[in-house]
């Protein structure tokens, strides 16, 4: 019997896969809709769009960050500690060298990572095993060398005794503020769209992903791979270290504190699959974002910090649910 258009089901399995890929889209377009519905001009006045473009870049960076872990099928979420510890030899790489020392900031989120890559290739444990040892100690280490005290970043002279560590460096607070810090963002993101979408390197993040033994059998070191992938991640978050400490305007033992959650709710708002294998740039930016604008739009709306938890935690969730292709899962574990 030859299918009808009537007859044909409405719901496919390729519309279902369509429409699986337009989720991060529809979520935040309805988020738009909803806080504007709540809150009318409050939440879509220019000044509120400004503050959200001010801070989605470090969730944005960080997201990137661990796009990039996630797609071979690993976790990293040592990243909130690595922010604080890369923000605080920034900040003391400026102290010594001048400006320039800032860029230890950068080499020292891309040590945590390559420490990551060897733990987790060399010694075959599990990345979120690694990952969680290593928040511990990257954290630890943070406070003892710091102890416990903030490097701040300031316009000028500071006043109020010689116990207070500061850099004059007015251009990096320049840089964490709109629009700058909105431009640096959207130069960084093309780039990592380059490299993740158009590059070999980014090809073999996806193939690492969906199944390391072909990677092995064509030739490809696996181990030295996943070395690179965690040293290029953390110099991500190194890169994020900067863009806080300037957006911030110091570096403190606290900060980052359990915004890895945010960075892997980002990456599985974007619709990437934590079981690897899958990713994209342009949906982890979305997910970024529509953290941050749900995080904004229900502190405007004046609902209590501990209920708009439990609003993320619903919308990660659902955002799961929706985009998890349950067909290419055998066992739910």
């Amino acid at each position: 019997m030859t299918e009808t258009a009537a007859s044909r089901p409405l719901l496919t399995p390729e519309r279902v896969e369509m429409l699986r890929d337009f989720v991060p889209f529809i979520a935040i377009s309805l988020v738009i809709l909803m806080f504007w519905a709540i809150s009318g001009d409050r939440f879509m006045s220019v000044r509120n769009w400004t503050f959200i473009a001010q801070q989605t870049p470090v969730l944005m960076l960080l997201a990137f960050a661990q796009l990039m872990v996630v797609t071979t099928g690993s976790i990293d979420i040592s990243i909130g500690s690595n922010l604080a510890f890369s923000a605080f030899l920034g900040a003391l790489g400026m102290l010594w060298f001048g400006d320039a020392g800032l860029i230890l900031g950068v080499l020292a989120g891309g040590l945590v990572g390559m420490f990551n890559g060897l733990i987790i290739s060399l010694l075959k444990i599990p990345s979120f095993v690694t990952t969680l040892a290593m928040l511990i100690i990257v954290r630890a280490v943070v406070i003892i060398v710091s102890d416990g005290t903030a490097i701040y970043i300031t316009d000028g002279s500071v006043s109020g005794g010689t116990n207070i560590s500061s850099v004059a460096a007015p251009w990096l607070l320049s840089m964490g503020k709109f629009p700058a810090i909105f431009i640096l963002a959207a130069v960084v993101a093309l780039f990592t769209w380059v490299f993740y979408e158009r590059t070999v390197f980014g090809q073999q993040l996806r193939a690492v992903g969906g199944n390391e033994k072909v990677l092995r059998l064509v030739g490809i070191n696996v181990t030295v791979f996943k070395i690179k992938v965690f040293a290029a991640a953390g110099l991500m978050v190194g890169l994020a270290a900067c863009v806080n400490l300037a957006r911030a305007g110091a570096a403190t033992p606290q900060a980052g504190l359990m915004i890895e959650l945010d960075a892997i709710a980002a990456v599985a708002l974007g619709g990437t699959p934590l079981t690897g294998g899958y990713g994209s740039v342009v949906k982890t930016i979305i997910g970024a974002l529509t953290l941050t604008i749900v995080r904004n739009g229900l502190t405007i709306a004046g609902v209590p910090p501990s209920w708009s938890q439990v609003a993320l935690g619903i919308l990660l969730i659902a955002a799961i649910a929706i985009s998890l292709n349950r067909s290419k899962v055998d066992v739910v574990k």
